[in-house]
């Protein structure tokens, strides 16, 4: 049987935007920031049903000069809904088909809400979760051995 998703309902859990010079931190600057962006995925079921909660935590900060220009962190959450979802994938189908679904939405804040902090456009580039998921798990079995 194929598995079969759908999104009940997506919501911000969590937002904070620091922008403490606004858009007169690029004004006098000739280079730009360096942008480090970081984003993780947890996954959690609601009490042994077929509803699943799918949390991205994305955290972006922008450097300056070893200064803080500005700091974005977004809890984003999808709650999905999914039949045949047998132990085989559930980890990887939750960890990567279901933020895949999700991430545009968060970025679409990101973007809206560093345009309405007076910055310059921030346009995140898709997020490959395979490899996200498949770092993840390289780096839990490096800390169990």
């Amino acid at each position: 049987m194929d598995v079969q998703a759908k999104i009940i309902t997506q919501f911000i859990r969590d937002l904070s935007f620091e922008n403490p010079q606004g858009p007169m931190s690029f004004r006098a600057q000739t280079e730009k920031p360096e942008i480090k962006a970081n984003i993780d995925v947890k996954a959690t079921n609601q009490k042994d049903t077929n509803v699943f909660e799918i949390e991205l935590n994305i955290n972006i900060a922008a450097i300056q000069n070893e200064k803080s220009v500005y700091l974005i962190d977004l809890k984003y959450v999808g709650i999905f809904e999914i039949e045949n979802l047998t132990d085989d994938i559930r980890e990887v189908y939750l960890l990567v088909e279901c933020p895949r679904l999700i991430f545009p939405f968060a970025r679409r804040i990101i973007y809206d809400l560093h345009a309405d902090g007076g910055l310059p456009p921030l346009l995140l580039d898709p997020v490959n979760f395979a490899k996200l998921y498949q770092q993840k798990k390289e780096t839990k079995e490096e800390s169990i051995n």
